[in-house]
């Protein structure tokens, strides 16, 4: 054991090319691999692939990660070189680590590759909607072959009216590279990026501190499509002491502090940025689950989030389900969503939100369902649910003294990576659960689910190697009445109460010390503050 203990602490941080290296970094938390080998270099006898990648329903070439011999070449001359696998990303953290990817590389959908003479294999995917394409080759030496590969789409899921969005990339943004970014996005599905820049140094207006520039401005000015997928501009708001937030679609940097500083720590409240990056039109959320031992539960109590970044690195970060559940048990209506913080991550949309929209969405429409909770997190599944024809986000009203029950239809599908456990939830507690020995690629259940106070419902599936899905709820209020779980208050006001102790800051320690007294008066049963929607 003591062997194996020294053996990961020798372990160094894979650096990104162009990255700032650490700036999500926490020793003993997350723990990254060796940094990788380079390539083969090519040897004068090797052969010549020109390759094509093309969907094979349209006969369009399209862009794709390929591997090539499990990544052990890659081409010689490639624009996008540095955001593949190798350079960027494939970091160990979390769940999602565990899945097995050769080193892959980015193309538009042409390249031409050396490859030592013999056997060949060649891998090729296209995001969560599309089958991984295996493709083997015999080359002689200094042949030059010609290959097509083919890239089969067992799912569209704009067409299903399902749209996918990844809230948390950082790619520098120049003015004049965004044909490229739209390569790499489309190239994992992402059909609405959404691009943050990052106070890596300190807090200021812009440039000064920041990394990963988005050169033209932020908001909904910033966005570009290119057949129907979209980037846009924002940022993320990074406080060493309180946590980290993201905001997507504002119309500018938010003002911050007063002055400028180099200090990290010197940031205001995250409730303070909340009303900032509302008033120039931004949307936010808790980066990472929110953090433990920071603002996270007396922000969300104040509703000055608008989303909550759960589903990351292949799993439920910092807050967890529990923590999520908590704010849903006492009348809360908290979307999540999964973003993958690339390349800080696996890889780029290793985690993504659906959003349903019945007709093709803007970014700002994205982003508002999003923030209504029409949606499901994913790191893979494609998990539908239907509550007698009332999806994620929708809110059922019903009269005082209603006993009544529900059909809910829970759909499956993920043949990237199977699943092998299925929840319905109801207010926190699977009501009902499969579990399949062998992982399946294709599950469809029927449950009544009997109604007679205040709920919330949703569906969860999982399986190995971070592959999970969790859908927003369906709400359905009895009698005008909010759900409310005294368990899950109590377990709000302990987490304050550790904030409280960690948080160097008076004037937050007293705003944490406030928020604990409104939730403790409705707990009481008392009049309380606290900003709850209404039960329609």
């Amino acid at each position: 054991m003591r062997f194996l203990l020294i053996l990961a602490l020798a372990f160094l941080p894979a650096l990104s090319v162009g990255s700032p290296a650490l700036a999500h970094f926490r020793p003993m938390i997350e723990v990254t691999k060796p940094v990788a080998p380079p390539p083969l270099e090519p040897q004068p006898d090797w052969a010549l692939l020109r390759v094509r990648v093309v969907d094979s329903s349209t006969g369009k070439v399209v862009s794709a990660h390929v591997s090539v011999n499990g990544g052990a070449v890659e081409p010689e001359h490639n624009g996008y070189r540095r955001f593949g696998l190798r350079y960027s990303g494939n970091r160990q953290k979390g769940p999602v680590r565990f899945r097995e990817l050769g080193y892959y590389f980015y193309t538009g959908g042409e390249f031409t590759i050396k490859v030592p003479p013999g056997d060949c294999t060649l891998q090729a995917g296209r995001g969560y909607e599309y089958f991984s394409s295996k493709t083997l080759v015999k080359t002689a030496p200094r042949d030059t072959l010609e290959l097509t590969l083919e890239l089969e789409r067992w799912t569209d899921m704009a067409a299903r009216g399902w749209y996918a969005g990844d809230t948390h990339i950082h790619m520098n943004r120049t003015g004049t590279n965004d044909d490229s970014l739209l390569t790499l996005t489309s190239a994992r599905g992402i059909r609405y990026g959404y691009l943050l820049s990052m106070n890596t140094t300190g807090y200021g207006r812009g440039s000064r501190y920041e990394s990963w520039l988005q050169e033209k401005g932020l908001g909904e000015g910033s966005s570009f499509d290119r057949d129907g997928y979209w980037i846009s501009s924002g940022q993320e708001y990074r406080s060493g002491e309180l946590g980290h937030v993201t905001i997507i679609l504002p119309d500018g940097y938010v003002p911050g502090q007063a002055d400028a500083s180099a200090d990290v720590s010197a940031g205001p409240s995250l409730g303070v940025i909340a009303d900032q990056a509302h008033d120039i039109n931004g949307f936010i959320g808790l980066a990472h689950g929110g953090y433990s031992d920071t603002e996270t539960d007396r922000l969300l109590l104040e509703s000055k989030m608008d989303f909550l970044e759960l589903l990351q690195f292949g799993g439920y970060r910092s807050l967890g389900l529990d923590g999520w559940y908590d704010f849903l048990n006492i009348g809360f209506r908290l979307p999540i969503v999964g973003a993958s913080d690339f390349p800080y991550t696996r890889e780029l949309g290793s985690e993504l939100t659906y959003v349903y929209s019945q007709n093709t969405p803007s970014p700002r429409t994205w982003a508002e369902l999003a923030v209504a909770g029409k949606s499901f997190a994913t790191s893979a599944p494609m998990l539908f649910l239907d509550m007698d024809g009332h999806l994620p986000g929708d809110i059922i009203s019903l009269g005082e003294g209603v006993d009544t029950t529900f059909t809910v239809r829970l759909s499956v599908r993920s043949p990237l990576y199977p699943v092998n456990c299925v929840d319905l939830i109801v207010n926190g507690w699977a009501v009902a659960r499969e579990l399949y020995n062998q992982p399946r690629t294709r599950v469809n259940l029927s449950r009544e689910v009997r109604i007679n106070s205040s709920s919330w419902i949703a569906a969860r599936v999982s399986g190995p190697a971070g592959t999970e899905a969790h859908t927003n709820p369906v709400y359905v209020y009895v009698g005008g009445k909010l759900p409310f779980s005294r368990d899950s208050a109590r377990q709000i006001i302990a987490r304050l109460e550790g904030s409280m102790e960690h948080i160097s800051s008076g004037e937050i320690d007293s705003a944490l010390a406030r928020a604990k007294l409104v939730l403790q008066a409705l707990l009481e049963g008392r009049p309380s503050a606290l900003p709850l929607p209404e039960a329609r």
